[in-house]
């Protein structure tokens, strides 16, 4: 078997997560930055390392990112904009400097009107997953997880929640509210490491 089959062998048939079920409050899983550091490390190809930027740094879903024209990014508002997202909603996701650079680098000659990626939502999914494992990410992190790392990392960057909210499409501030919980939750962590010698 080779090493290409082994992990294929690994990865889960699962359909994409969504955000917690009406009435249900749930902690979603996140990398850590190391963990952050290792996964856009594995990634081989541009365009695989765009739409995980994409993911991670601007917040969309992989239905999103696989839907994108090359006319959605804007480097003059330096954001995306996302068409009939969740809820059929239009919105703008913010990007970083170093993703929107990446990405006018990659598609800068294409037409205005062609898709950035090739792949389907699917394709996209399962090859992220044998990223996440070929960085040694074995805990079932997902296309989501990228998600779910993006709203907590704008909060640990004092993002307000209603920005955050906005920047991720939510219908509502009660599912951005569930990041709140978790950024709380690490930051306490990272408080009680520092003080633990009396520093």
């Amino acid at each position: 078997m080779t090493k290409e089959s082994e992990i294929e062998a690994k990865i889960p048939d699962l359909e994409e997560e969504n955000e917690a079920p009406e009435g249900k409050t749930t902690i979603p899983s996140v990398l850590s930055y190391d963990e952050i550091d290792r996964f856009l490390l594995s990634i081989e190809g541009l365009t695989t390392l765009l739409a995980a930027r994409l993911m991670l740094f601007a917040g969309l879903r992989v239905g999103e990112v696989v839907s994108l024209l090359v006319k959605d990014v804007d480097l003059d508002r330096r954001a995306v904009f996302v068409r009939q997202g969740k809820g059929g909603k239009d919105r703008w996701a913010p990007l970083d400097i170093g993703t929107l650079s990446f990405a006018n680098a990659i598609i800068g000659p294409w037409e205005k009107d062609s898709p950035i990626f090739k792949e389907s939502k699917r394709t996209l999914q399962r090859h992220m997953e044998r990223q996440f494992l070929k960085a040694g990410i074995t805990w079932g992190a997902t296309c989501h997880t990228l998600r779910h790392t993006c709203a907590t990392w704008q909060l640990d960057k004092g993002v307000p929640l209603e920005v955050v909210r906005e920047n991720l499409g939510h219908e509502s501030i009660e599912v951005t509210q569930i990041y709140l919980h978790l950024n709380i939750r690490q930051r306490s962590r990272i408080y009680q490491e520092a003080v633990r010698f009396g520093l």
